[in-house]
């Protein structure tokens, strides 16, 4: 069946969208030079789906979590089996539901895109079934992945299993709640700005999110390719250390990763020694307006212990911590508008497109887009605005910033193992149900001051539980140089050791 060609009214008003100024004379040519022009299309159209196949392993379309779960850490259970004799033999893994499972409904937390089956695994998940690990569900997080606390998810909040009147942290809350309550040996989150962090800051659990690229994302429905990053959840270090053995490695597929990625065995080379550490301990990542006084206490006093038991540990200061948010949030708002007009994978970078995810978003957010929640619209229309009245002037700026800021956290660390600061500055929200939009937009990104710098740099960033205040999490941040993930997993296996 040929594709339906434009119409005259058609071609002027995409003439007139992209500035062109055409006479009628142009506008009746190009609508038949266009309709000629479509014929490449038909030709790509037939040839859909001839080159990758459709995963062959056994498993279950799953059903909706309703009963069982007073924290909605679940919007799907089901089970995958892992081949037998891996590494991960028999581990149950936790998914985020923006990570494709085959077969298994992906809503990313959002009524938008409700009843999308992927019929691909995400790359991770291959990696992991291939090791032995069984995914037993996919788990909720915050709308599209575009809330730091945990509020917005549309299948309800995720909410803190150590309080349930407050948050559990987003956007990777369910997954966090998942390896608290046992329900996982391992989740899986994804990070663009501290999803993987704050939530097992807020829960009590290690987060790691690995160095850009050093996981391959393919598979996963991502916000903006240069921030977007893939980690292990897990009770501890060492789990997730082995986790993200089997899951780093080259995938060809994905533009995020350079041409060589390290692999290693990071369980097996982890050294807890305290007395082998060095610390910079970033005095602006204890000053943030929302900080609270006793979650700097609790830091400082994990840091100490690491100095007693034979750390070398220095305060520094790091003035460009100060604006690195500023930065993220330029780059992000311009970046998130030109992947959302792309259909949710933007354009211009080589890889594997997820030709179903962009076919079915982009018929979704058409008809539904209204009900995005007010993060996702107010993101939009930021990028939106600056892209059209200053000429993605600002994007640009803060793009090359961003190098600056690479260059300023590299020569911090020079001297030191890894940088130390609060995972998040706050204690886990208090849910709001019934908060008006501007005050759920001032409460979404507060808790993500100190880990979003780290998705711009790309550097390794570790979330490590450590004493808790009136039985709340507590969790320190630790920073390495890029591709030193397993320096930084040393640093908070030391601090297990002595919290």
């Amino acid at each position: 069946m040929a594709l339906r060609p434009p119409t005259e009214a058609d071609v002027r008003a995409m003439g007139e969208r992209l500035h062109l100024d055409l006479s009628d004379e142009e506008v009746a040519d190009f609508r038949d030079l266009l309709a000629d022009g479509l014929e490449a299309y038909e030709t790509v159209r037939d040839l859909r789906g001839t080159y990758r196949s459709t995963p062959t392993r056994e498993r279950d379309s799953g059903r909706r979590v309703r009963e069982d779960d007073p924290y909605n850490a679940w919007i799907t259970a089901c089970h995958v089996a892992g081949d037998d004799g891996g590494p991960l033999d028999g581990w149950r893994i936790a998914v985020k539901d923006n990570v494709a499972v085959a077969g298994v409904e992906m809503t990313c937390g959002s009524r938008v895109v409700e009843g999308y089956v992927p019929n691909h695994d995400a790359t991770v998940v291959r990696r992991l079934l291939d090791a032995g690990g069984d995914v037993v569900g996919k788990t909720n997080m915050d709308d599209m992945a575009f809330t730091g606390n945990g509020h917005s998810s549309a299948f309800g909040p995720t909410l803190n299993p150590h309080d349930p009147s407050r948050l559990a942290g987003g956007s990777s809350g369910g997954s966090a709640i998942a390896v608290v309550e046992d329900e996982a040996d391992l989740a899986i989150g994804a990070d663009q700005g501290g999803s993987i962090r704050v939530p097992a800051a807020w829960c009590g659990i290690v987060g790691h999110k690995p160095t850009h690229g050093l996981v391959p994302y393919t598979g996963i429905v991502g916000i903006e390719n240069t921030i977007d990053h893939v980690g292990p959840m897990a009770a501890d270090v060492e789990t997730a250390a082995r986790a993200l053995t089997v899951m780093a490695g080259r995938d060809p597929d994905d533009p995020r990763q350079p041409g060589t990625v390290p692999e290693r065995d990071y369980a097996r080379d982890l050294d807890p020694d305290p007395a082998s550490l060095s610390v910079g301990v970033v005095s602006q990542g204890f000053t943030r307006p929302e900080a609270d006084d006793r979650v700097e206490e609790r830091v400082r006093a994990a840091v100490d212990a690491l100095a007693d038991a034979g750390a070398s540990v220095e305060e520094i200061s790091l003035p460009e911590h100060d604006d690195a948010e500023a930065v993220y949030d330029v780059a992000l708002a311009e970046g998130t508008y030109a992947a959302m007009v792309g259909e949710g994978v933007g354009h211009n970078w080589l890889g594997w497109y997820d030709e179903g995810w962009v076919e079915a978003f982009g018929k979704f957010r058409r008809a539904q887009g209204g009900d995005f929640p007010p993060t996702v619209k107010y993101t939009l229309l930021l990028g939106a605005y600056s892209s059209e009245a200053y000429h993605s002037a600002y994007y640009a700026a803060a793009m090359n910033l961003r190098r600056e800021l690479v260059a300023a956290y590299d020569e911090a660390l020079a001297p030191f193992d890894v940088l130390a600061m609060p995972t998040t500055p706050q204690l886990p929200n208090e849910y709001v149900p019934d908060q008006d939009r501007v005050a759920f937009i001032d409460d979404a990104w507060g808790s993500l001051a100190n880990c979003c710098p780290f998705n711009a740099t790309g550097h390794p960033a570790l979330s490590v539980p450590v004493d808790p205040v009136d039985g709340l999490p507590v969790g320190l941040m630790l920073v390495g140089e890029q591709f030193d993930d397993g320096t930084v997993l040393d640093a908070g296996r030391a601090v297990e050791a002595v919290v």
